[in-house]
């Protein structure tokens, strides 16, 4: 089973690629942050 983490990662980086400018380059960053925080953090 994927981590949640690992997909908040991924979803972070597709959005930072995703030429979606305004909410990408928002939510992107955020992301990525939330699940390096969730993988320190909890380990999910």
């Amino acid at each position: 089973m994927v981590r949640l983490s690992t997909i908040l990662i991924l979803v972070g980086i597709v959005l930072l690629i995703a030429p979606v400018p305004p909410i990408g380059v928002t939510l992107g960053p955020i992301a990525i942050v939330l699940g390096i925080l969730l993988r320190v953090l909890t380990d999910l």
